[in-house]
């Protein structure tokens, strides 16, 4: 990885345009500071250059808010689930932020209730932590409480009815870091598990299930808010029957997270989702597990060993266990598969996912705003990824200069 370095005082980046993502900006400036995003605007805002500033030239390539991964398993050899047993988060966090990765989400998987309880807190303090590269903003649990059915590469062994002491004691185990709950809304309790969930501020999401229009009804209107990656391990649209699926793409109150990877959904599937939802609920996830940004070989997704084939990573038994595709992959698709455009693609990377998390501070390129900037080239590759007014990633090494040409 291209060498990374901290940069004190004011920092200019000159640039082809910017997506804020709310609007483009052509021959575009940003300037930032003390962490935070000063000021953006065209170029000719900023022809002088006060002492001390540095000035980062770069008007072949744009910017976007850096990229939040909401669901996300794993990355550089890290697996989320093995954090209490030494899996390195730090290279996780390096890796993403090559990436165009500032912010993540680190996911676990359904396990037995001690062994979660101890990847949890382990998470948390994580999330504490300054990482070399993307930042830990919260957790994200999926499982236990889901349907075997729909199991995907969780455990059958591990997957259990609604618990809410069990509940109580992630919550407490998890010291107000977790930050989204993926349960079935079919299983008994699930209207006590959200509403429990709200309680603690935690967003209550719906996904490996068979519910029924009915018992996903009842769980929006107790306060459930988000389907975690539309389409995979829930019943497929039908024409007599609907489901979590359908719903998805006509209820508004609902965010809806997506996986462009081009395995996970066919293009055209991805295609009927952006047409349906409203722009602003679309969050794409990576769903990436240990080997994405590593290569070929076997990886553990969980307790599994998962093997890379033709790309896909699969169980033993072809199960597809995760992505090994990271966000800067599935944002270069998205523009491919769909018909929004640059805007709406950039949004779906960046402040909708920041939004649906309510990370505020973060999503935008917006004074005020943490200063999370990934810069990309023409052809859409990270080249430059800024956390919180930092440089965690120089592809190019590309050094300041002292001025900026009129």
């Amino acid at each position: 990885m291209a060498t990374t370095h901290e940069t004190n005082g004011e920092l200019l980046l000159q640039l082809s345009h910017c997506l804020t993502p709310a609007h483009r900006i052509n021959n575009a400036a940003i300037v930032l500071h003390g962490g935070r995003i000063l000021a953006v605007g065209g170029m000719s805002a900023f022809k002088q250059t006060p002492p001390g500033r540095k000035v980062f030239s770069m008007s072949d390539c744009y910017a976007l808010p850096g990229f939040v991964d909401t669901s996300i398993y794993g990355t550089g050899g890290c697996d989320c689930m093995h954090v209490d047993r030494g899996a390195d988060i730090a290279e996780m966090s390096r890796i993403l932020a090559a990436h165009g990765v500032c912010t993540f989400f680190p996911t676990t998987m359904s396990y037995e209730r001690e062994g979660l309880q101890r990847v949890v807190e382990t998470l948390a303090d994580r999330c504490d932590e300054q990482l070399p590269g993307a930042v830990a903003a919260g957790i994200h649990i999926e499982g236990p409480f889901i349907n075997a059915s729909k199991h995907g590469a969780h455990r059958e062994r591990y997957i259990r009815p609604i618990d809410l002491g069990e509940t109580a004691e992630l919550l407490q185990a998890g010291k107000g870091k977790i930050r989204i709950f993926t349960f079935a809304p079919e299983l008994d309790g699930t209207v006590e598990l959200v509403e429990k969930l709200c309680a603690e501020n935690v967003i209550p999401a719906m996904g490996h299930t068979v519910a029924n229009r009915d018992q996903v009804v009842r769980a929006i209107e107790a306060g459930a808010s988000r389907c975690s990656h539309l389409y995979n391990s829930m019943e497929p649209l039908k024409q007599r029957d609907v489901g979590l699926a359908a719903l998805a793409l006509t209820d508004a109150r609902l965010w809806v997270e997506l996986i462009p990877d081009g395995i996970h959904i066919h293009p055209g599937m991805i295609d009927l989702a952006c047409r349906c939802i409203p722009h602003d609920k679309l969050v794409c996830i990576s769903n990436s597990m240990a080997a994405a940004g590593v290569g070929d070989g076997t990886f553990k997704m969980g307790e599994d060993d998962t093997h890379i084939r033709n790309g896909r990573p699969e169980l033993e038994d072809g199960t597809l266990a995760g992505s090994i595709r990271c966000l800067d992959d599935d944002y270069r698709n998205l523009g491919t598969y769909t018909n929004l455009d640059d805007t709406e693609v950039a949004a779906c990377f960046t402040s909708n996912p920041a939004a649906s998390t309510g990370l505020a501070d973060r999503g935008e390129i917006k004074p005020g705003r943490r200063a999370d900037i990934v810069v990309l080239d023409a052809e859409h590759n990270v080249q430059m990824t800024i956390v919180e007014g930092r440089i965690v990633y120089n592809r190019r090494n590309v050094q300041p200069e002292s001025r900026i040409d009129a």
